[in-house]
C-alpha cells in the first residue's frame, strides 16, 4: 500500500514539477499558465459578482492602480516568466469592513476598502498588494489545487484498501493539518518575501512592512500558528526583519534610479 502511494506521488512529481521564480523552490502544480489564468478569470467573475466596485475615476480606484502599475513594471523586470503573462488587472471593491485584498491566478485582483483605511501610507498599501500579486506569480494557486489533488487520490487508495471509510476520512483530516495548512503557510513566507523585494523595487519603503505587521497583530490578538493556514505576525515581523537589509537596499537603488518627478511624489495618506 505504502509502495503504491510513494510510486503515484513520485510519478506525479516528474510529471508537473516546477520552479517558483523569484526563491527557485520546487513545486507541484499540473497547470500550464494559461490555464490557470483561465481558472482565474473565471474565479474573478464569480467572486466580484455581488460586489460594489468602485468607479474608474474614483480616487481610491485611480491610487489602487497607480500602486499596481509601479507593482506590475517591478515584478515584469524581477520575474519576466510569470510577470509578463499576467492580465494585470487591480478592482476596488468599497467594503469599508473587509481589510482584505487578493490576486487570483493570472494576475485580476481586487482590493478592498477596509485595506486601503488601514493601511497608513502608499508604501504599506504596496507591501499588500505587491504581496498578493506575488501568489500569482509564484502560482500559489494552482499549486494548492494540485496538492489537493494528490493528497485526495491517496487517502481515496488508503479507504479502498482497508475498505473502510473512517480510514479514508481520518487519512484526509490527518493530511489537511499535516501537509495542506504547513504547505500554505510557507506559500504565504513566500509571497511574503517576493512581494517586499517587489514592492521595494517599485519604489515603496519596504520598512513600512514592519509597523503594518505589528498593527495586524495587536488587532487580531495573535494566532494559533499550526492550524491556521497564514504563520503568526511574529514569525512574518521575524522573516521580514530579516530580509530588511537586502530590500532596503533594493528601495534605495529604485529611489536613485526613477525620475526626479517621481522621487518627489508626495505618498498619498489612507484617509
Amino acid at each position: 500500500m505504502r509502495t503504491l502511494t510513494t510510486l503515484l506521488v513520485s510519478t506525479l512529481a516528474l510529471v508537473g514539477c516546477t520552479t517558483v521564480e523569484g526563491t527557485g523552490r520546487k513545486q507541484l502544480n499540473f497547470y500550464a499558465p494559461d490555464e490557470e489564468a483561465s481558472l482565474g478569470q473565471q474565479a474573478y467573475a464569480e467572486e466580484l459578482k455581488d460586489a460594489k466596485i468602485l468607479a474608474d475615476n474614483d480616487p481610491r480606484t485611480l491610487r489602487v492602480r497607480a500602486i499596481g502599475k509601479r507593482i506590475e513594471n517591478a515584478a515584469r523586470q524581477r520575474y519576466p516568466r510569470m510577470g509578463n503573462q499576467m492580465a494585470w488587472t487591480w478592482t476596488v471593491v468599497d467594503d469599508p469592513k473587509m481589510v482584505n485584498a487578493w490576486m487570483v491566478p493570472g494576475g485580476r485582483a481586487a482590493v478592498y476598502t477596509g485595506m486601503i483605511d488601514f493601511a497608513r501610507s502608499d508604501d504599506e498599501l504596496a507591501v499588500v498588494m505587491g504581496h498578493e500579486a506575488c501568489h500569482a506569480i509564484a502560482r500559489h494557486g494552482t499549486e494548492r489545487v494540485t496538492h489537493g489533488a494528490v493528497i485526495g487520490t491517496g487517502t481515496e487508495i488508503a479507504g479502498a484498501a482497508t475498505g473502510s471509510r473512517e480510514v479514508a476520512q481520518s487519512s484526509a483530516m490527518v493530511a489537511h493539518v499535516l501537509l495542506q495548512l504547513p504547505h500554505s503557510r510557507e506559500q504565504e513566507i513566500e509571497a511574503d518575501e517576493i512581494g517586499l523585494l517587489t514592492a521595494a523595487q517599485a519604489g515603496y519603503d519596504p520598512r513600512s512592512a514592519i509597523d503594518l505587521w505589528r498593527r495586524m497583530q495587536s488587532q487580531s490578538g495573535g494566532s494559533i500558528e499550526f492550524l491556521s493556514t497564514h504563520p503568526s505576525e511574529s514569525t512574518r515581523i521575524e522573516r521580514l526583519q530579516a530580509l530588511m537589509p537586502q530590500a532596503t537596499a533594493i528601495w534605495q537603488r529604485a529611489r536613485a534610479d526613477a525620475p526626479a518627478a517621481n522621487a518627489a511624489a508626495p505618498r498619498s495618506q489612507a484617509r
